[in-house]
């Protein structure tokens, strides 16, 4: 069956027409509003961005300011905790410069004979060191090391030379010399006092026997391993003359001619 148009043919134009027309306007209107969408969205997930951006930003402020605070406060002990260390080290290093007083005189105490008899004994570190009161003998500044300079007396010269080569024995000893060995034949003074050149006025250790000689000796002691080696520290040690060695001396008393034995000071001594 045809289809037939009852509309004019005149009418019909006009209707196309305007029906063209309304819909092109549509079209764009519709792209308009696709358009405006599309910007919003935008405009939208943009302000989200920037305001999560902006939090975050404020969330690191905060916590580099907090760090900043705690670093601040912690500043007290990382000071503390740097001059401990700079403690330890000092201490370490007088550690290791620190001669051993105490194992050198148990030594000399180990390897004295039983007929020696030790009125002074002066210990020093280096020769530069000078003790109000404290013996120094004149071979003392030979060696530059941790020394002890002992006077005391014994029952004969030959038994001085025992003294000397027992010393050599002493654990640590790099030298002994002998600065002299002299007999006395008077005792000048009250109360058992003497004066020669055995150095000074000390306690006598002879219990009134002329013929026993006083001596003096220096004995020297390896330097500590250390390089910085404290030199300005001394330990002086005096002792009277013993009640063994009273009650080990003769009770008669002779008046013999002085003797006197020195050792040469040109030599330094007799050496280990």
């Amino acid at each position: 069956m045809r289809a037939v148009n009852l509309i004019p043919s005149d009418q019909q134009r006009g209707a196309g027409g305007a029906a063209g027309k309304s819909g092109g306007g549509a079209f764009i209107l519709l792209g308009a509003l696709a358009l405006l969408v599309v910007m919003a969205g935008v405009f939208v997930s943009s302000g989200k961005s920037v305001n999560d951006k902006q939090a975050k930003l404020t969330d690191v402020t905060a916590q580099a300011v907090a760090a900043e605070a705690k670093a601040t406060s912690l500043q007290t002990y990382t000071k503390f905790a740097g001059i401990r260390a700079k403690r330890v080290d000092t201490v370490k290093q007088l550690a290791a410069s620190r001669f051993d007083w105490a194992h050198a005189l148990r030594e000399v105490a180990r390897v004295l004979p039983e007929n020696a008899w030790v009125t002074s004994m002066t210990a020093t570190t280096s020769p530069t060191v000078t003790l109000s009161g404290g013996a120094s003998g004149s071979l003392r500044g030979a060696i530059t090391a941790p020394a002890i300079v002992l006077q005391g007396c014994t029952t004969s010269q030959a038994s001085v030379s025992k003294v000397l080569a027992r010393l050599r024995l002493a654990d640590g000893v790099q030298r002994v010399a002998l600065e002299d060995a002299t007999k006395v034949a008077e005792i000048s003074g009250t109360g058992g006092a003497q004066t020669g050149s055995a150095g000074g006025t000390n306690g006598d250790c002879r219990g009134g026997h002329a013929k026993y000689p006083v001596f003096n000796v220096d004995v020297w002691f390896n330097a500590p391993s250390s390089t910085a080696a404290v030199t300005n520290g001394s330990t002086t040690a005096t002792a009277s003359d013993t009640t063994a060695a009273s009650s080990a001396a003769p009770s008669t008393t002779a008046t013999p001619a002085p003797t006197t034995t020195t050792a040469p000071s040109t030599t330094g001594g007799t050496s280990k």
